[in-house]
């Protein structure tokens, strides 16, 4: 049984997307589905789009945080309830807290033991993560533990996503950074207090204060190679960020132009293919010499890109430090009833499985 690698990573995107899970996950002889059900309408899609296959147990993890609007708490529990009345006895809830009393976070180490009994059990032809609704700090922990259960038991995984072009809600950022809960590698290590850190993070809008608190807690940082989105819908959008973020680049990180990836906006594979093509490169350059270097990668921007961090986070072994978020806020009125979405970007992305002949390191 076998995984994704960067040479032979299978996905579907858009209407091909869709055609897959209605004619693969619809009919298959019986998955498991994990997501994150909450004040996302999207969240909603991909269940949906199953309703009236027999041969699907929905898991739902419910993300609980200390800073989030009345309002949007309501909406959260009507897309529950809409969830109980199209799906019915086969669905289960669990919540699981994202940040501990004293400001920790905890969102993947809480995640994870919730889906451990889930992955366990046995008798499941597929295994279905849609990361549509999860924050990171669960996204993540969760597809690696789907991932190494999946190559234990001969089951093939499934990464699913959907989501809109524009954002719909303000969020509040803890104020420290935190590695990744399974990703954190060898770092912390004495033997890497020397290592030449490359440091990936992801940049957007409004962003630049959690960035800060990430560089901060890696500092002293070799070298700096942020992600912009380009393309995207908004031909604007990579210059406006980097215009954002001017002060940071040049006067902080010592970055310049060249330092910097552009990554299209709704693909991640190829944020994927970007980020393994430095870090190769680099290991190249330095296997030679006696320094250690290491590729740190901080998923903070736009969620499609995420994905692409995490294919290469799993695949080559990468850390990864992020800000967890500890509330939302609405941009504008929440509707007082449940609005089916229409999501700009669909992707499908197949993470073990038979598909997959060659073995993987």
């Amino acid at each position: 049984m076998n995984r994704f690698t960067l040479n032979n990573c299978i996905a579907h995107n858009g209407n091909d997307a869709l055609e897959f899970v209605k004619e693969r996950i619809y009919t298959s002889k019986k998955t498991l589905f994990i997501g994150t059900v909450g004040m996302d309408a999207n969240s909603l899609y991909y269940p949906r789009l199953l309703v009236g296959a027999s041969s699907i147990d929905y898991k739902f993890l419910i993300e609980k945080r200390p800073a989030v609007s009345k309002s949007l708490e309501i909406l959260g529990k009507a897309h529950r309830d809409f969830l109980l009345q199209q799906i019915g006895s086969t669905v289960k809830f669990q919540e699981i807290e994202i940040i501990a009393d004293d400001d920790a976070t905890v969102a993947g180490r809480n995640a994870v033991r919730a889906v451990a009994p889930w992955l366990q059990q046995l008798g499941y032809s597929d295994i279905v993560v849609d990361s549509t609704g999860m924050s990171r700090g669960t996204c993540f922990p969760i597809v690696r533990q789907a991932v190494e259960a999946g190559l234990k038991q001969g089951v093939d995984v499934h990464l699913l996503n959907a989501s809109g072009n524009k954002p719909s809600f303000n969020s509040e950022s803890n104020d420290r950074a935190e590695w990744m809960h399974g990703f954190q590698g060898k770092m912390g290590r004495d033997s890497m207090d020397d290592a030449l850190k490359l440091w990936v993070p992801q940049l957007s809008e409004g962003k630049v204060q959690t960035t800060a608190t990430m560089y901060t807690k890696l500092s002293p940082v070799a070298e700096v190679c942020p992600i912009i989105p380009f393309p995207s819908q908004n031909p604007r959008r990579g210059d406006n960020i980097l215009f954002e973020y001017k002060d940071a680049l040049i006067e902080e990180w010592g970055s310049d132009l060249l330092n910097i990836i552009y990554a299209h906006e709704s693909n991640p594979l190829d944020v994927y293919r970007s980020v393994s093509t430095l870090h190769t490169i680099r290991e190249q350059v330095f296997s030679g010499t006696e320094e250690t270097p290491v590729t740190i990668l901080s998923p903070a921007g736009w969620r499609i890109g995420s994905l692409g961090m995490l294919l290469a986070a799993i695949d080559l072994e990468l850390p990864v430090l992020y800000v967890e978020t500890i509330g939302y806020t609405a941009e504008s009125a929440v509707p007082c009833k449940v609005i089916l979405p229409s999501p700009d970007h669909t992707w499908h992305i197949w993470l073990t499985g038979s598909v997959y002949k060659t073995t993987c390191g």
